[in-house]
This record gives structure tokens, sequence and C-alpha cells, in this order.
């Protein structure tokens, strides 16, 4: 299964407050090209972010590279804040999205990872219109070995 799918299903089950506003980054996609801004006042997208390096290169050792390499994804998390144009309404909601997020990502794996999901940052995104856009990344490592 894909990182992204076991994120997701992850949340549904461990944030109370997520579960049935989840959707993946072609949802989040749609909403932009539209020009719209999601429609409920509390919304979330799971978004890949690529793989990186994470140990500085690879070895090559006995016909076995290997290489410490980092899969991220992103949890956007959009709260409105009606009436409200500087969004401060929103700031507790998304404190608390965020502390639940991380509660339940950080140090948890999917079955079939060796590793597990390390907090990398939170972002403030943008406010817009009584919208918060919030961004926070996690990133699975693992190692890749390849037979030469």
């Amino acid at each position: 299964m894909s990182l992204i799918v076991d994120v997701k299903e992850r949340l549904e089950t461990e944030v109370p407050a997520l579960t049935g506003k989840l959707d993946y980054v072609a949802e989040l996609a749609a909403l932009t090209d539209a020009g719209a801004p999601p429609q409920r006042e509390v919304s979330a997208f799971v978004i890949p972010l690529g793989e990186d390096d994470q140990g500085g290169g690879g070895s090559m050792a006995a016909g076995l590279h290997t290489q410490m390499i980092g899969e991220t994804v992103g949890v956007i998390l959009c709260v409105k804040a009606l009436g409200d144009a500087k969004a401060r309404k929103a700031l507790p909601t998304i404190d608390d999205l965020s502390n639940a997020v991380t509660a339940a990502l950080a140090g948890w794996g999917p079955e079939d990872a060796s590793g597990v999901l390390m907090f990398r940052r939170g972002r403030l995104v943008s406010v817009t219109k009584g919208l918060v856009v919030y961004q926070l990344e996690y990133t699975l490592l693992d190692q890749l070995r390849i037979a030469r």
C-alpha cells in the first residue's frame, strides 16, 4: 500500500475530528484549479512530498548498494474562521488538530515499513479570507538496498 493511503487510514482512526473530512491531493488540486476553497469548516488533505537522501549518500560493499532514504508525506489542514478575516478564531482549532495529527503519526509506521514516521515540520501556508491553511510534514525513514 502507499504511504499516503496508510496515513489517511491512520488519521481517520486516531483523530476523530478529521473522520470524514480527509481527502487526497487530487481533491485539493481540483479545488485549487476551480478557485474554490474547501467547503467544510475543517478539512484535511494527505499529500505525497517526495523522497530524499537521509544519510549523505549511499555506499557500495560486496555488491550491495545501500542508502538511507526518507519518504515525506504532508497533511494539509484547512480551517475556516467565518466572519473573521484575520482568522483568529481558527488558531485554536489548528493547534488542536496539529497536536492530534502529530500524536497519531510521530513514531508510528505502517505494518510493512521498517521505520516509523518522524515529525519534520509544521508551517503556515496561508491565511486568506478567513481560511487558515497549515501544512505538517512527516518523514518515513527506510534503507534502500540494491544488489549489483
